[in-house]
């Protein structure tokens, strides 16, 4: 009866050490693959509650020092994230990754000690230390391109906006935004070398 008893208690500190929780909330960032993205396919409701919102009234959006031109193959360019949770929001969180017609593209670099890289090193997301924020929450990011596709990169970010009250409920919310930004197509008539025009 003893063996009995001591066996059914393991068994029950078993299944609730595994049970999943509601609150599962990631603060140390996503585990990669939660952009809404066409390689993704996920987003963050795999570990938060709340809604899936395509972005609206620029809540969430995707910046960057690209020129109108498009981006050169090699050259090193700032991507930013800036949410807008008003004051109801206090935590934030997201996952950014970059994809053209041939799959991920280009290579991020971490400037900012409060991302990361995951998912293969092929996307950012936060740290614990970049989920506290006011109204507005930035994160900011490199990234070159390394490969031409004669054509464009999209940007696909997930941006989580909480209440921080530690449960995963309808008050959070998970932002779909992306950035369409093309490769600059002048070596058409010429190369780029150094910003200068260098005619054949």
């Amino acid at each position: 009866m003893r063996n009995s008893i001591l066996f059914f208690t393991s068994i029950v500190c078993i299944s609730i050490f595994f049970y999943p929780s509601n609150t599962n909330s990631n603060n140390t960032g996503s585990p990669g693959g939660k952009t809404g993205s066409p390689l993704d396919g996920q987003t963050c409701t795999q570990c938060h509650g709340g809604n899936v919102i395509t972005n609206i009234n620029n809540t969430a959006i995707i910046t960057t020092n690209i020129p109108n031109s498009g981006y050169v193959i090699g050259n090193t360019y700032t991507i930013t994230l800036t949410a807008n949770g008003g004051s109801s929001i206090n935590k934030y969180g997201f996952e950014l990754t970059a994809e053209s017609n041939s799959g991920k593209s280009g290579d991020f670099f971490i400037t900012d000690n409060t991302t990361k890289l995951v998912n293969a090193n092929t996307a950012v997301t936060h740290q614990a230390s970049g989920t506290n924020g006011g109204v507005l929450k930035q994160w900011s990011v490199d990234w070159t391109p390394t490969t031409s596709s004669n054509d464009s990169t999209i940007f696909y970010a997930a941006i989580m906006l909480a209440d921080g009250n530690g449960n995963n409920n309808a008050n959070d919310q998970i932002y779909l935004t992306n950035l369409s930004l093309f490769e600059n197509q002048i070596t058409s008539i010429g190369e780029v070398s150094n910003n200068e025009f260098i005619f054949n």
